[in-house]
């Protein structure tokens, strides 16, 4: 017993000594969406999914139905567990890669090895609540938008819009491939020139939606 204790006690030293070399460090960031940005959340939604699993397996195509557009801008909203409507959290992690290009010491892919990017409040879900400006769980508005698909046909798209909103983050991050100084500089340029999600600047479209500041929480 006393042997395997100390064999433990060696694993667990190990370990820490290990994480410590690497020097994984980490920083709780609230990131708000600014004046004028507002977030458009556009999920893939399971009909649309059921669709293509009809057509792979060379099924009848089905009689369209009427569209309803409440139900469009409802099903592209991403919803955790408990009912939040949330944002994918890989969206922060691209945009924050993204802005590397921004900065001639860095790249998006040493950026892409040494951040992750976590919801604060449910660690280890791919979603992070959306909240309003006083924490309170926001709730989506929805909005018609004039869409090109392919190449010369136009339609309506039916989204969530967010237009007061904000988001809790942790971001671990390896000190020894990036500084605190250098990510936080990352993060500004995310928010300011790259945005997340529908409409952000770094799209073709380059509407302005989903930019955000950061405020340390």
């Amino acid at each position: 017993m006393a042997q395997q204790k100390k064999q433990d006690e060696k694993q667990v030293s190990a370990e820490g000594s290990a994480k410590k070399e690497v020097g994984i460090k980490f920083i709780e960031l609230l990131l708000r969406g600014r004046k004028g940005a507002p977030l458009v959340i556009h999920a893939f939604a399971e009909k649309a999914k059921q669709e293509i699993r009809d057509k792979q397996g060379k099924k009848a195509k089905r009689v369209k139905e009427a569209r309803n557009p409440q139900e469009e801008s409802d099903a592209a909203r991403y919803v955790d567990e408990k009912g939040r409507e949330c944002a994918p959290i890989t969206a922060i992690k691209k945009s924050i890669i993204s802005a590397a290009t921004a900065f001639d010491d860095l790249t998006k892919v040493a950026i892409r090895q040494s951040i992750f990017v976590d919801c604060l409040a449910n660690p280890g879900s791919p979603l992070v609540p959306i909240e309003l400006y006083d924490g309170r769980p926001a709730k989506g508005v929805m909005r018609e938008d004039a869409v090109t698909i392919g190449v010369n046909t136009r339609g309506l798209t039916y989204r969530p819009e967010y237009r007061e909103w904000q988001l809790r983050v942790r971001i671990e991050y390896n000190s020894r491939m990036v500084s605190e100084e250098q990510l936080l500089a990352l993060v500004d340029q995310a928010g300011w020139g790259v945005g997340i999600c529908e409409g952000r600047p770094e799209r073709t479209s380059a509407l302005g939606w989903g930019r955000f500041e950061r405020i340390i929480a």
